[in-house]
């Protein structure tokens, strides 16, 4: 057997020795394999996507000189007069509801629209004023009002401490027909409370007994009373302070900074209702005081029923457009940015309507951001000229990105 082999020169097959090189990547190669293998997460992305927002915007926005907001600049040729203005600010409150793809259901839709329905129809002065600022600043805003009220055409409303949103305007056919459909007020109760307000068309307050020019009586303290259940007046105790009081709540020299902040036109502008009576002077107030028996508190405000769910939807709108300007670098945004915030960062554009339509999820559905969860569909154009009235933001022209949106104070 030895000496075959030794003829035929062994065996062809030969087995190849390993090289350092082999053995490296073996080992390189079983090592990759050990490492647990995990998905790649979207985090580092959006984390990116975070820190490009506009919060951090690295400079200011340009300003060449205020601008009026877009919305005003669209109804500037159908508003000139107060009532006008009035029924603007009503028909363009709220946005329709989204007709497919909202995200509420229909128990949510009809909450929302119950709660559109019941509240009342006013406006505040200030509201009316940025729609009016064209016809030749605040002095000719005043005006119009004044006439208007003197007129019989809107009837002046005041919420004692609420500030400007507290001054509103209502139709004066409107609030007349509230109190003709309103239950619990017998039919004498109602002439002689209609009869006040046609002959009094720009008071804002009522003594507890009402009696006619003629000398008859129209109202006695117990319809009166029944008046103030069914809303349309209040009891204030504004007439007069008690003994121990702190200067700045008996003089209203001590409140200039509010003063200076209050729209033009209002009452706060001028130091409040019966300001001179609370300085320590006479005047219409004390003489309103002597008619009710001279007590404190016996003076009642004409008010509309509701108005207080008006006032808190109005104040909660206006705390979160300026919330929205507080997380600015500079507490300043676009327009157009500042609109996206408030609508939620919903898809508006022409493509993001045609994924939506084709039952594709884009972004966030409309019935899950805070403006129809909590304002029911406010408009930001309504919200953006409530604040402009009120002095609370500025729009301007930066004359590359549109208006822009300053937060004031």
């Amino acid at each position: 057997m030895s000496s075959l082999r030794s003829i035929l020169g062994g065996s062809r097959i030969k087995k190849k020795k390993s090289t350092p090189s082999t053995n490296q990547r073996s080992a390189s190669t079983s090592s990759l394999s050990s490492w647990p293998r995990t998905k790649p997460t979207p985090a580092s992305r959006t984390k990116s996507l975070d820190a490009a927002s506009f919060y951090d915007e690295p400079s200011r926005l340009p300003y060449h000189g205020p601008a009026p907001p877009a919305a005003r600049l669209s109804s500037s040729a159908s508003v000139r007069t107060v009532p006008q203005a009035l029924h603007h600010a009503q028909a363009t409150m709220f946005d329709p509801l989204p007709t497919t793809h909202s995200g509420m259901s229909s128990v949510r839709v009809a909450q929302v629209l119950n709660y559109r329905a019941g509240l009342p129809r006013v406006i505040s002065i200030a509201h009316v004023g940025a729609l009016l600022s064209g016809l030749g600043g605040p002095t000719a805003v005043e005006r119009a009002v004044a006439q208007a009220v003197a007129a019989g055409q809107v009837r002046r409303v005041v919420v004692p401490r609420r500030g400007g949103i507290g001054e509103v305007l209502v139709d004066a056919g409107e609030f007349e027909g509230m109190v003709s459909r309103a239950e619990g007020v017998d039919e004498r109760m109602r002439d002689g409370f209609l009869g006040f307000l046609r002959e009094n068309p720009q008071a804002i307050r009522m003594p507890r007994v009402v009696v006619a020019g003629q000398g008859g009586l129209l109202l006695n303290a117990r319809e009166t009373d029944q008046l103030i259940r069914a809303g349309f007046l209040t009891s204030h105790n504004e007439m007069s302070t008690g003994t121990y009081t702190r200067p700045e709540d008996r003089y209203t020299l001590m409140s200039l900074e509010n003063v200076s902040r209050a729209a033009s036109g209002t009452f706060d502008a001028v130091g409040g209702v019966g300001a001179v009576t609370s300085s320590g002077g006479t005047g219409a107030g004390r003489a309103a005081a002597t008619t009710t028996g001279g007590v404190s508190g016996e003076g009642l405000s004409l008010a509309v029923p509701g108005n207080g769910t008006f006032l808190k939807l109005v104040a909660a709108a206006l705390a979160h457009l300026t919330s929205l300007l507080e997380k600015a670098k500079y507490r300043e945004m676009p327009e157009t940015m500042l609109k996206e915030k408030w609508d939620g960062g919903v898809a508006s554009d022409a493509a993001g309507l045609a994924k939506r339509a084709r039952g594709e999820f884009v972004g966030i559905l409309p019935g899950r951001t805070k403006k129809w969860k909590d304002f029911c569909g406010l408009s930001f154009e309504w919200v953006l000229l409530e604040a402009v009235g009120l002095g609370l933001v500025e729009v301007f022209d930066t004359r590359s990105v549109g208006n822009g949106v300053r937060l004031i104070s």
